[in-house]
């Protein structure tokens, strides 16, 4: 009978030492989880960040659409009227370009290899 109570402690010692290795897998189970949760909340606030930018973009180019579609209207009007000066305002501002290109061609032809 000695012999029977020997392997009932061998028995327990056995239960002892998966139970310490379940332990120890749920407390790796559990760093993972953990580590796997802060990735996941930084991919949250970094999406949320990107998104709170795009918005801003938007909105700015919006505004800028916006700008630009009064000034070319505001600038159609004023060539469409009657007197010369936006005719001329447009000469010049179209000289000026031309010179400009001019002046750019000009230098980078003297200048290539």
């Amino acid at each position: 009978m000695s012999g029977w109570g020997r392997g009932k402690t061998t028995q327990q010692s056995s239960e002892v030492d998966l139970e310490s290795q379940n332990d120890q897998h749920l407390n790796d189970l559990h760093s993972k989880i953990s580590a796997l949760r802060g990735v996941t909340s930084d991919i949250y606030q970094d999406s949320r960040a990107q998104n709170s930018l795009l918005d801003g973009t938007s909105n700015a180019f919006d505004s800028f659409k916006t700008s630009l579609s009064n000034t070319s209207s505001r600038f159609a009007r004023s060539v469409q009227t009657g007197s010369g000066a936006g005719r001329i305002q447009l000469g010049i501002v179209a000289g000026f370009v031309a010179l400009f290109l001019l002046y750019k061609v000009a230098t980078r032809g003297g200048s290539a290899p």
